[in-house]
């Protein structure tokens, strides 16, 4: 007898799903106060007026410390620029949003910059963060 074959979907949650899951986590450790990074990947505009509605129409005392926009095009490599530019963020809680070649470039000056080690959390939203066998060196 012949198989029959099997079909896979996987479905990716969008990014005000994969937000709403976020701040349900920041509400239950009780971190109100975190910064808003994005890169310039096709969305962040959305992504940025999503966590503004998100605080605004909340009853929680929300604290947007500020909205900062990597431009990665100079520095792909995550470089010098991109670590001034991560340490002008005073916020531990950091919510990302950018490509998943992107991350590795921004966790890699993270690192470099002293901002990934304990006492801060990074919640990365994008919706092609996924879809690799291996898991990036940084």
């Amino acid at each position: 007898p012949q198989e029959k074959g099997s079909t896979f979907l996987q479905l990716g949650s969008s990014t005000e799903q994969q937000l709403q899951v976020i701040f349900e986590v920041l509400e239950e450790y009780e971190w109100t106060s975190f910064a808003v990074l994005t890169t310039l990947l096709p969305g962040h505009e959305a992504f940025v007026d999503y966590v503004e509605l998100l605080t605004d129409s909340s009853f929680i005392g929300w604290e947007n410390r500020g909205v900062l926009t990597l431009n990665l095009s100079d520095d792909p490599q995550g470089g010098r620029g991109l670590r001034r530019q991560l340490r002008e963020v005073s916020a531990q809680i950091r919510l990302l949003y950018c490509s998943r070649e992107e991350a590795e470039a921004i966790f890699r000056a993270a690192r470099q910059a002293g901002l990934a080690g304990p006492g801060y959390v990074w919640f990365v939203v994008g919706t092609n963060l996924g879809g690799s066998e291996e898991l990036p060196a940084e």
